[in-house]
């Protein structure tokens, strides 16, 4: 069994650009409209060498004997003067690689705007197989040269697809929630059971609705690629056209070269001719040179 689409997040169009940039750069920093929103995390020291040190305290043990052995051979009188060269040294390495660790700027924008953008896990199955069709027509639409070349308006393409996108998504998005949520089994209660009724008969129609609004824009997709193949045949219409002066210059000099081509059929002709002489004439050499005295 294949597995359902994963469509990709979609943005809510009116975000700060910015923050879409960001968001369409790192998708994993993306948090589900169903999950909490996080806490803004607190910054933290980092001290790469000392964890270095730590993690290999072996090595850090030898460097250290090595760096007193050769401090007392060389500086043996004024030892007491090399360990606090040593420890400042230290300690300034220690603060130079020393780095204040804040929230990654994705991870922030994710955080802040919660909810402003739906993901793959916001729908379910049916859902996603709904978004994923629309963003295969929107992606074709801003592909199609008519879009690129601006037969077609570019910028409305984008605003509207934009938007468009963006409320089938959060549509979609609210159906997968309430579908997901639990319900009462029915029973004898009339109350609960038109409760129900009513609730199945809503999911339906909102969900009719979204399907409607993914067909439009594979209707819409498939009249941008009739003009994207209209305008292919036009292009190769005015490109023929564009080439009739040359055809008929190159029919004028036709008629020339048949002229050229009889020129050069009798030329042949009376090669043949010529080589045909040549050969008789050979024979009759031949023959000559038999009857000369003395080769009978």
């Amino acid at each position: 069994m294949s597995e359902p689409p994963r469509p990709d997040p979609v943005l809510d169009p009116d975000l700060p650009a910015q923050d879409r940039a960001l968001l369409r750069a790192d998708p994993d920093a993306l948090i589900p409209a169903r999950a909490p929103t996080p806490a803004e995390p607190e910054a933290v020291w980092r001290f790469p060498l000392a964890r270095w040190l730590l993690e290999h305290p072996v090595a850090a043990s030898v460097t250290t004997v090595v760096v007193l052995l050769a401090g007392a051979r060389l500086l043996s009188r004024v030892l007491l003067l090399v360990l606090p060269v040593l420890a400042a040294v230290f300690v300034v390495a220690l603060l130079a690689t020393a780095r204040r660790d804040k929230e990654p700027p994705a991870r922030a924008a994710a955080r802040r705007h919660h909810g402003r953008y739906v993901t793959a896990a916001d729908l379910d199955d049916d859902a996603a197989r709904l978004l994923a069709r629309a963003q295969r027509a929107a992606t074709a639409v801003r592909a199609a040269r008519v879009v690129r070349s601006g037969h077609i308006d570019a910028v409305d393409n984008t605003v509207v697809l934009e938007h468009q996108l963006w409320e089938t998504a959060t549509t979609l998005r609210r159906i997968s929630d309430l579908r997901a949520r639990a319900v009462p089994t029915p029973d004898a209660s009339d109350d609960i059971a038109e409760l129900l009724a009513r609730r199945r008969r809503v999911l339906e129609a909102a969900r009719e609705s979204a399907a409607a609004r993914v067909t439009a824009l594979e209707d819409y997709a498939e009249r941008v690629a009739e003009a994207e193949r209209t305008l292919e045949r036009a292009t190769a219409l005015h490109r023929l056209l564009a080439e009739q002066e040359e055809l008929t210059d190159l029919l004028a000099a036709t008629a020339a070269d048949e002229h050229a081509v009889r020129h050069l059929a009798e030329l042949t002709e009376r090669a043949a001719t010529a080589q045909e002489g040549l050969r008789r004439a050979a024979r009759e050499a031949g023959e000559a040179a038999r009857r000369l005295p003395g080769t009978g």
